[in-house]
């Protein structure tokens, strides 16, 4: 019998768009919230999984970023912040990118 006395860990990141957690590590959450200049716990607060940002970027490119803020419920600096903080993926190129976080801006 397994024991449940586990405590959760300060590590676990949650898709901010479907829920899903998944477990990291503190240096993990250190380097990414250092390299877009905030603290670990303030980028995993803005954290979508890869899927999830795969959608949002599409759903950008094909409705524009209006209907996307209307769509998830959402204002135009967290929208920004999903696509800074979980960009360079090789599924979306960079001009792309900077083309969205314009688009936000």
């Amino acid at each position: 019998m397994k024991k449940k006395n586990k405590k959760n860990s300060p590590n676990r990141i949650k898709c901010q768009i479907s829920g899903i957690e998944r477990m990291s590590n503190a240096t993990y959450l250190a380097n990414k919230g250092e390299k877009f200049g905030v603290t670990g716990n303030v980028w995993a607060s803005f954290y979508i999984n890869k899927d999830e940002y795969k959608k949002l970027v599409a759903n950008v490119e094909n409705n524009g970023f209006n209907a996307v803020l209307d769509a998830y419920g959402i204002d135009k600096d967290r929208l920004s912040k999903w696509i800074k903080f979980n960009g360079r993926g090789k599924f979306v190129s960079q001009k792309k990118e900077e083309e969205l976080v314009e688009l936000a801006a």
